[in-house]
């Protein structure tokens, strides 16, 4: 408030009133502000975190599917070996081929052969099965935690679309300041009442941890000891 002399006289001018409106209005954009900032570098962490597995992920899928389909097609030979004697006058397959006992000349084997000739065929099959077994206890972490990551991204996404419709409505309307609440109510249900910002939470520890990883190593002076 100040005053002011002229040919009137005195003249007191109003103070500045700032209204408890306006600055409900202010703290409640400034929240919203911070919390699409927060969802943003959430998200964004994440996303590089599947972005840095994905490669991962597709070799260790290739080379299960490629050792699973060796195995199936060991396992379908061998079930035709078993069931049709006509199998048996067959050349070996791939690895098989050259393994087996000499077979007698002509069209009959002796069942000393058609014995070895078995033996062979589930002994290959059962070190295809240990190879497939052995890669899958191998890529099972990755595999696991690119699921993980992967469906954290994904309800991120989810949940940013629906706020993203809410933001629409209310930024043009008194009830914006409502918004903290409407999100929270919305973050609760998508997540099943549970943070997944949490410094605890799985997802987010690994992702954490990896991408400092993946940071270290992209840096060319990482591991040149000092002198």
């Amino acid at each position: 408030m100040y005053s002011e002399l002229t040919e009137e006289g005195w003249r007191v001018e109003p103070p500045t009133v700032v209204t408890e409106s306006l600055v409900r209005t202010t703290s409640c954009v400034v929240a919203v502000l911070l919390l699409l900032t927060g969802c943003a570098t959430a998200l964004k962490r994440e996303g590089q975190c599947l972005a840095s597995l994905a490669p991962e992920f597709l070799s260790a899928q290739e080379e299960l599917a490629q050792l699973e389909a060796s195995w199936h097609e060991l396992l379908r030979t061998t079930n035709t070996d078993l069931v049709s004697p006509f199998a048996l006058l067959t050349p070996l397959p791939g690895s098989l081929r050259g393994s087996a006992s000499s077979a007698a000349s002509g069209s009959h084997l002796s069942e000393r052969d058609r014995m070895d000739r078995q033996r062979l065929a589930r002994r290959a099959v059962e070190e295809a099965y240990s190879k497939l077994m052995e890669a899958r206890a191998r890529h099972l972490p990755t595999l696991g935690w690119y699921d993980k990551v992967y469906e954290r991204v994904r309800t991120r996404m989810e949940e940013e679309e629906i706020l993203s419709d809410v933001r629409l409505v209310l930024m043009t309307s008194p009830a914006l300041i409502f918004y903290p609440i409407i999100r929270w109510n919305i973050h609760s249900v998508v997540w099943d009442d549970t943070d997944p910002d949490a410094e605890s939470d799985p997802v987010t520890q690994y992702c954490t941890d990896r991408l400092s990883k993946v940071a270290v190593s992209a840096d060319p002076l990482t591991g040149v000891s000092a002198e």
